[in-house]
């Protein structure tokens, strides 16, 4: 009994975990697709909007793996950098992912 506890246990950590994930991932689309009309962001320049649309990204994510996959992408040369960040939610979820206001943006 003590076992069969422990695995739903588990399986209710890892898939909670995973249901966050998923979610930040919305989040983050998103957050791309409310800055395009945006009255906040129209008179700046595409540097400060992306200051701003990823700090409201980081305060919003809560799962440790979507700050991760953000922090690599981060790093990653311009012209990949959505590429990259598709393939890692994809290969994180399990499920094909895509978000066009961000890969436009």
């Amino acid at each position: 009994m003590k076992r069969l506890f422990f695995v739903l246990l588990i399986n209710f950590v890892f898939n909670n975990n995973l249901i966050a994930a998923e979610d930040d991932y919305a989040i983050i689309c998103q957050i791309y697709k409310n800055s395009i009309d945006s009255p906040e962001l129209i008179n700046l320049s595409r540097t400060e909007r992306l200051k701003i649309i990823n700090l409201k990204i980081w305060t919003d994510i809560k799962s440790n793996e979507a700050k991760e996959i953000m922090s690599i992408v981060a790093t990653a040369a311009p012209d990949i950098k959505y590429k990259l960040f598709r393939e890692s939610v994809e290969i994180a979820t399990g499920e094909k992912w895509d978000c066009p206001a961000m890969r436009d943006y």
